[in-house]
């Protein structure tokens, strides 16, 4: 965890930038509703002294010249017109800014304006071009860019951002306007248009300056931010909210030069003799939008697109005429005249054979391509009336073929092209979304990233994961332990040639501005399986071109083997080629990336792509977006492919809530008498991806007496599905949870530990607390678990100090409770005084670090005097953890075990020089010397996507059918955190951060609100740093945190959610009960079939062999059963070499009784034994760790309702010094021989966490 900062402001869309231009037009004169205008005029081209008076063309607030640099400049309209050059530079210079006299507001202001043209020299971050107010809490600005994003704001105590669309132009002049209508609305304009608008309480009263200046030009009023960069011109306020009309008037004569200069710029060059599409300049250097109108756009089109006269007919002359609209102001350009050549045959056979394309997938009723002049006939089985159909049941796959003539001249092409059955064919519709805010869980990180919407077209597909994004971009590494994350923009969905889902798209700067390192590329996905439940990124392929690359597609060649991707260059104009394969990459070096040994994957283009060719492909028309632009909210839209049912059906089952579908309870028989146990009979659950689970069953009592009172005969038990409501907040206040089930000496307790979180000011948070409760629900704050907190550390009540001699002075950030070594132990992280290491205040993060603390033998966990002095963690050589020749800090460590090894995985970020991202980092550790890492400690968790925003910490470990996951937190303290999770198979290297797999989207996220609502406790928010535990049915939870403005008081919140493990083992951590059961179904029944005492139950199991002697043995009374029957555990060896197994047999357990078994010293769990069979009888394998500590040691059988069947005695022995025995071959034989029900298992290495 951290502590609390303001979150990053929102990135949107970059504005388009260009060149400087000028014009003649007369300076503003001053309009009679001004209160200020500085228009510079009276000030001649130069230097500007410090002092220099500025006059206001309005009224009697003139600027003074502060500091040095100030120059006077040429001004937007060029010639004549003048501005003012500010130079910029760190806060600590003395670098010129401007003081407005004060006076210009006060605190009976209403409604404001400020406005000014701006020429931003880019490169800064929170430079302020000008503000009106008195300090960093009152104040109505506009800054260039922070946080990526061209900024108005007004703050009265808490600031309002109206966020514009990426930073402001760095190569040209931008118009800027902020409104304040006073206590309702900030908005900022950007060339004359409104480009963001939020709601403030703050009013005019927020501009008021102070006795000495109204308002600042080019300093910011915060001391850190730097001077501004730039030029200004036309600095406006109006005591008035203008509106955009009235914005436009007073920015339209500059506007108008501007745009009369763009249109007269324009030149085509040679126009003469036309062969091939027109690059039709879209931008002006001034900024202006350029649009086209033509003579004839049936041979050029008004985006440039050329069609020639058919061979042998005369050439076509068409003129063409621009127009250039800027800030409101439009100019008319002089006509360009366009003479197109008539084609060729050879050419035009040529080109259809390069650009003529039909996609291997398509819906039925696709119309076929048509070429104008060109009469171009299809064939095949599935083309009927210039279009592919399908009239049958299933998918059908054709061969179609065109082909065309001119005299000698002719053209063919054939592809292989499957129309999708109409009946089940969907739309796999592929975009991003405009961002907005965290309130929307769609801020820029989110935003920009492919999301999915799926139906049968786009005007009924509904998005899925609730509108949140599916694929996100990988970032650039720019320096140590330092990413630069990427978003996307217009994802368009293909097939590859193997028939697998990908995606190509725009990789773009959060901002949304183009991405200058693939300025020439499209960034290429493919889905890791016929189900898209996983996408990789194969990388940017570089598409040849120096133009930019806009809204790149893909589509597979099937005649040519091939694909073709076209795109628009930056001017609009259509480009393509080809590549042979995009599913080729390679390794480049990436030496800043922790993964794939210093390296990025990329598409290669050398050999592999052709030459780039102007104009489009030729294929079948793009599926209509329809209304899905303006039905789901914020949509961007991208790409739209037809996919088949058995597609969208497993894209929707990935991507949607995983939802329970039946519940059943399978029949039960028992002998007359023996139904002690009907109680404990679990019900069934199966969901909408195919997963199962199953829950404990409230049965009804009557009828269970009557079962277990029957002497044979059959009795119907009907039952609820018990489902527990955690309150909400579990725990206020408490961020960062554990909770651990603690088993010892036959007493369960349950034991609750957090970060205090008070007002989100953990850093001066002065104790650590812990909740300990005979059940998990006594740990809640209703159920008074607030009330027994009991303070282990606290810094004012016993001033703290530590096993290295310095006293705590806050924070007591992430304790997490594991039993390490045998011993009750947390893990935290502390911080410290950074000047007096013996204070117990002043805590500074940057001293945070990890730290454990031991309870002794036999104590108890609320009582402090039974835990040790907290003791650092440190490398090997007991130096701090941390990357060397830096300043470190680490927190939020947790421990496990894996095979045998145990592990530390925990948060870790260098603070000087310079800052790191917090990576989570891992290394083995001795259990018994848990102080001090084994070996070199390793980056395992790198936050390269955009969601995880150069933040991976607050990870903890679960172990599922032989992988262990490791679930982590993202992004920042915020109510944008979120939950991740990476996977490693058991027996790989784990500290190799390539044997570990990232899930692309999170496993946890926050809820959207409600426009107008601000409500933390019914739309969760923030979730993240949590820990899986267990309740007392042994049902599986994960505790974690949520944002807690006005939850209960200001801290975050810990939460309760269920674990369900999705289709191919996805952990979901957030299942509603609703989810886990339908409402509908939670009443259940249950046969039971009661057989009468003496008759004998028929059972595929055979007759047992008898154990081998001599064996240890125990038995123990059963509850429930037939009364007769003792439980008994037996091994069929006492003496078991490393690596090898011994065989466990169970008798007289109730039929489908599951039961557990640890081995000891080193607690090892074993996993995978079956539960017992219809006579009460189960036979497991327990495999010893080749590892594992030769000597004496315990195996402890325990049943279901947690009491011990049998303790049994093992000895290990060194591996190769036990000779293989003719007892032990014919025991084997004898199970086989015999069918006996015997699970090949392996002793779990993770250590016994209650985690799955």
């Amino acid at each position: 965890m951290r502590s609390r900062r303001p979150a990053a402001f929102a990135l949107a869309a970059a504005l388009v930038g260009g060149g400087l231009v000028g014009g003649i037009a007369p300076a503003q004169a001053a309009d009679p509703s001004a209160a200020l205008l500085y228009g510079f005029q009276d000030l001649a081209v130069g230097p500007l002294a410090p002092g220099t008076r500025i006059q206001d063309a309005a009224g009697a607030h003139p600027g003074t010249v502060r500091g040095s640099g100030a120059n006077i400049v040429e001004g937007p309209r060029g010639d004549s017109d003048r501005a003012l050059s500010l130079p910029g530079g760190a806060s600590s210079s003395q670098a010129a800014f401007v003081e407005i006299a004060p006076g210009l507001t006060d605190t009976a202001t209403g409604d404001v304006t400020i406005s000014a043209w701006i020429r931003w020299s880019g490169g800064q971050e929170c430079s302020w071009a000008y503000s009106l107010g008195s300090s960093s809490d009152r104040y109505l600005f506009a800054t260039p860019r922070c946080g990526g994003n061209l900024i108005g704001a007004v703050k009265s105590g808490s600031e309002q951002r109206a966020t514009g669309q990426g930073p402001a132009s760095s190569t040209r002049w931008s118009h800027v306007a902020v409104a304040l209508q006073s206590g309702q609305r900030v908005t900022t304009y950007v060339d004359g248009e409104a480009v963001a608008s939020t709601a403030t309480t703050a009013t005019g009263a927020a501009t008021a300056g102070t006795s000495v200046f109204s308002g600042l030009l080019g300093k910011s009023l915060y001391p850190g931010d730097p001077f501004f960069a730039g030029a200004l011109d036309d600095v406006r306020v109006d005591r008035a909210v203008l509106d955009t009309e009235q914005i436009r008037a007073i920015a339209a004569p500059t506007a108008d030069a501007i745009a009369r200069r763009d249109a007269a710029a324009i030149d085509l060059g040679d126009t003469s003799a036309v062969a091939s599409d027109l690059a039709l300049p879209r931008t002006g250097a001034g900024g202006s939008a350029i649009t086209w109108t033509s003579s004839a756009p049936t041979v050029v089109s008004a985006d440039g697109q050329v069609t020639r006269p058919a061979p042998g007919s005369a050439d076509a002359t068409v003129t063409l005429t621009p127009t250039a609209a800027f800030a409101g102001a439009t100019a008319t350009g002089s006509p360009v005249q366009v003479t197109v050549r008539a084609d060729f045959a050879a050419d035009l056979s040529a080109r259809l054979s390069a650009s003529l394309i039909v996609p291997p997938v398509v819906a039925s009723g696709t119309s076929l391509p048509s070429v104008a002049g060109v009469d171009l006939r299809w064939s095949g089985d599935a083309v009927a009336e210039g279009a592919l159909m399908n009239t049958g049941s299933g998918d059908r796959t054709s061969q179609v073929s065109a082909s065309a003539s001119w005299g000698a001249v002719t053209f063919s092409k054939t592809f292989t092209v499957t129309v999708l059955d109409a009946a089940t064919a969907q739309s796999l519709v592929a975009y991003t979304r405009t961002p907005t805010n965290d309130h929307d869980a769609n801020q820029d990180t989110v935003a920009r990233s492919i999301h999915f919407a799926v139906g049968s077209s786009a005007d009924t597909a509904q998005p899925l994961q609730n509108n949140y994004g599916v694929v996100f971009a990988r970032g650039e590494h720019v320096g140590v332990d330092n990413v630069e994350q990427r978003g996307i923009d217009s994802p368009s969905p293909f097939f590859f040639a193997d028939g697998r889902l990908g995606f190509i798209a725009t990789r773009v700067e959060m901002s949304g501005t183009p991405d200058s390192r693939a300025a020439s590329g499209a960034l290429v996905f493919r889905a890791e399986d016929d189900r898209g439940s996983q996408f990789d990124e194969l990388g940017t392929i570089d598409l040849g071109t120096t133009d930019g690359v806009v809204a790149p597609r893909a589509v597979w060649d099937s005649a040519q083997k091939r694909y073709l991707v076209s795109w628009n260059d930056s001017s609009g104009a259509a480009r393509y080629t080809t590549v042979t394969d995009l599913a080729r990459t390679e390794q480049v070096a990436d030496p800043f990336n922790a993964e794939d040994d210093g390296t990025r994957s990329r598409v290669v283009s050398t050999g592999n792509r052709g030459d780039v060719v102007a104009g489009s492909p030729i294929g079948v028309a793009d599926p209509s977006w329809g209304s899905f632009a303006g039905r789901v909210a914020n949509a961007e839209p991208g790409g739209i492919l037809p996919v088949s049912g058995t597609i969208a059906t497993a894209l929707t089952e990935r991507y949607n809530r995983v939802v329970n579908t039946a519940v059943s309870v399978a029949p039960v028989t028992i002998d007359a008498g023996a139904g002690a146990d009907l109680d404990r009979t679990r019900a069934n659950l199966t969901y909408n991806d195919g997963s199962t689970a199953t829950l404990p069953v409230d049965w009804n009592a009557d009828e269970l007496a009557a079962a277990r009172a029957a002497t044979q005969g059959t009795v119907t038990v009907t039952g609820t599905v018990r489902q527990k409501d955690y309150t909400v907040p579990f725990a206020a206040n408490r961020a960062d949870p554990t909770i651990y089930r603690y088993e010892r000496d036959g007493k369960t307790q349950y034991l609750f530990i957090a970060t205090d979180d008070t007002n989100n000011n953990n850093i001066a948070s002065a104790h650590l607390p812990i909740r300990v409760s005979d059940t998990f629900d006594g740990l809640s704050d209703a159920a008074g678990g607030a009330q027994r907190e009991v303070d282990l550390l606290n810094r004012w009540t016993r001033r703290d100090t530590t096993a290295d001699g310095r006293t705590i002075a806050g924070c007591y950030w992430a304790p997490e409770i594991h039993e390490i070594g045998g011993k009750l132990s947390i893990l935290f992280s502390p911080c410290f005084n950074s000047g007096d290491s013996q204070a117990n205040d002043g805590a500074d993060w940057r001293t945070v670090q990890a730290y454990i603390m031991q309870m002794r033998e036999g104590g108890d966990p609320a009582n402090p005097a039974d835990w040790s002095k907290p003791a650092p963690v440190l490398e090997a050589d007991g130096t701090a953890l941390g990357r060397e020749g830096y300043s470190n800090i680490s927190l939020d460590m947790t421990y496990f075990e894996a095979n045998g090894q145990a592990y530390y995985t925990w948060s870790q970020r260098y603070t000087s020089p310079g800052f790191g991202d917090p990576l989570t980092w891992i290394a083995k550790v001795d259990p018994a010397n848990p102080t001090r890492i084994i070996g070199e400690a390793k980056p395992v968790i790198s936050p390269s996507l955009s969601w995880e925003l150069r933040l991976a910490e607050g990870s903890f470990a679960m172990e599922r059918d032989g992988k262990i996951y490791l679930i982590y937190s993202s992004d920042g303290v915020s109510p944008r955190y979120v939950v991740g999770g990476v996977w490693a198979d058991l027996d790989s290297d784990l500290t190799d951060i390539d044997s570990w797999h990232k899930y692309n989207t999170p496993l946890m996220k926050s809820v959207p609100m409600p426009a107008g609502v601000w409500d933390y406790l019914t739309y969760p928010q923030g979730p993240g740093h949590g820990a899986v535990t267990t309740d007392g049915d042994g049902n599986e939870l994960y505790v974690y945190h949520t944002w807690g403005d006005g939850v209960a008081g200001n801290g975050r919140d810990t939460r309760i959610g269920r674990v369900h493990w999705a289709a191919g083992d996805r952990p979901v951590l957030d299942m509603s009960t609703g989810e886990q059961v339908l409402p509908s179904l939670r009443t259940v029944t249950m046969t039971v079939t009661i057989t009468p005492t003496g008759t004998t139950t028929p059972t595929p199991e055979p007759t047992n062999p008898p154990s081998p002697s001599p064996s240890p043995s125990s038995s123990a009374s059963t509850p429930g059963g037939t009364a007769t029957t003792a439980v008994t555990a037996t091994a069929d060896k006492t003496r078991v070499a490393q690596g090898e197994s011994l065989t466990v047999t169970a008798t007289g357990l109730r039929p489908g009784e599951q039961v557990s078994a640890i081995l000891h010293s080193t607690p090892l769990t074993v996993t995978g034994i079956p539960a017992a069979d219809a006579s009460g009888r189960v036979v497991f394998r327990v495999t010893v760790p080749a590892d594992f500590a030769p000597g004496a040691h315990t195996l402890d059988v325990t049943r279901a309702d947690g009491s011990v069947l049998a303790r049994l005695g093992i000895e290990v022995v060194a591996a190769g010094s036990l000779a293989k025995t003719g007892t032990d071959v014919a025991f084997a034989a004898g199970l086989l021989g015999a069918g006996a029900l015997l699970a090949g298992l392996t002793v779990r290495a993770l250590r016994r966490r209650r985690l799955s």
